[in-house]
């Protein structure tokens, strides 16, 4: 497989609002903490979960209502797909152009790259 080309990361990433890239940016941190996560569908599912409960506002203690688990849902169904498309493409690109550099690959290094793709997200 080869890695995508900034274009191509681009190119995913311009397809998210706001909401999706804070999703795709939550989901790639927790890639960066478990890299060998990256192929494993159910993983990245309950991760994507996860970050959307929180990146939609509701509680995560538990007491979210019917309706915060219904807009959740909906969204799942409707964003996983390209939000985890974009944020694995952007952790193979972040990983190449770590390589790239030269130097010793550190968080702070991987989160300037993702930032030059997602700003502010």
């Amino acid at each position: 497989m080869q890695a995508p080309t900034p274009e191509e990361v681009r190119a995913l990433i311009d397809t998210l609002d706001t909401l999706d890239r804070k999703v795709a940016g939550g989901v790639l941190t927790l890639l960066m903490r478990e890299p060998e996560k990256v192929r494993d569908e159910e993983w990245l599912a309950e991760r994507f979960v996860e970050v959307a409960v929180v990146a939609h506002g509701f509680p995560e203690d538990g007491t979210a209502t019917t309706d915060d688990v219904e807009v959740v849902r909906t969204y799942a169904e409707a964003r996983r797909r390209p939000i985890l498309n974009a944020a694995i493409a952007l952790f193979v690109r972040t990983a190449v152009e770590l390589a790239a550099a030269g130097e010793p690959p550190t968080h702070e290094r991987a989160h300037a790259v993702v930032r030059s793709y997602l700003g502010d997200a």
